[in-house]
């Protein structure tokens, strides 16, 4: 295609904005604003998701897990059966014509679980895996950074299935190495492997994937040396590292993953 014929052509001068990021894709022609935390993307921004989600199919595929797509619009009773209607504080909730009761999906554990008892009958129809890239509601109270914390955002979402906790464990481990290899296809080469709580998706620790950056949102509790990494949030004050003793770094870093 022509650049005379381009949708969306580069902007000499935008306004300014509360990141770079949001600033250099606008004025790059790549994404429009359409609301806080809400964006429309362009041709060329359109071309870059395409890109990052065929890495992310490559190599969820090649550890074995499956694509499905999950609606967006869940029952509130899927919700109030988890027990998390009331207790997710970023749930959109919206109420039909007929008075029938949704949330717009902020994640889908609510839907992929009683899909997955459709169809495992024994234990030989585990390990199973299933993956998504769809389109994720949050009603964040400040939608800033852009892209990076938006109400309405693009998101690939796994979910496992197992016989035992050892399996799971193993599984676990062979997503920590793709998700390496995605970030690595990507051009993201030093990558922070972090634990840190679960918020409100899980009662128990995750494991976050930061990159170090100016424009991070995220205090990172880091190690130079070796691969000793906490999230500010449960860092316990140390100067030094737990694992080879070397001094510890404070930086801000974007979580551009997470497992648990």
């Amino acid at each position: 295609m022509l650049y005379s014929k381009l949708f969306g052509k580069t902007k000499k001068e935008v306004k300014e904005y509360d990141s770079i990021s949001h600033k250099l894709l606008t004025q790059a022609g790549f994404i429009d604003q359409v609301a806080s935390g809400i964006f429309e993307y362009l041709p060329l921004g359109k071309r870059v998701l395409a890109k990052i989600e065929n890495i992310i199919k490559e190599e969820m595929n090649a550890i074995d897990a499956q694509e499905v797509l999950m609606p967006l619009l869940h029952p509130k009773n899927l919700w109030e059966k988890t027990d998390r209607w009331n207790s997710v504080d970023v749930l959109f909730k919206v109420k039909s014509q007929w008075s029938n009761e949704y949330a717009l999906a902020p994640t889908h554990e609510e839907t992929v679980t009683p899909l997955a008892k459709k169809f495992i009958n024994s234990y030989k129809d585990l390990p199973l895996a299933l993956y998504h890239i769809t389109t994720k509601f949050r009603d964040e109270k400040r939608a800033k950074s852009g892209i990076l914390r938006g109400r309405e955002f693009g998101m690939k979402d796994l979910y496992s299935f197992h016989t035992d906790k050892k399996d799971l464990e193993n599984y676990y481990q062979k997503v920590i190495d793709a998700y390496l290899k995605i970030f690595k296809r990507c051009g993201l080469d030093d990558i922070k492997i972090t634990e840190a709580s679960g918020g409100s998706f899980t009662k128990k620790f995750s494991h976050e994937f930061n990159v170090i950056t100016p424009a991070g949102e995220v205090d990172l509790i880091y190690c130079s040396n070796c691969s000793f990494a906490q999230n500010e949030e449960i860092a316990k004050e140390k100067n030094n590292c737990p694992k080879c003793g070397h001094k510890l770094e404070k930086n801000r870093a974007i979580e551009i993953g997470n497992i648990f």
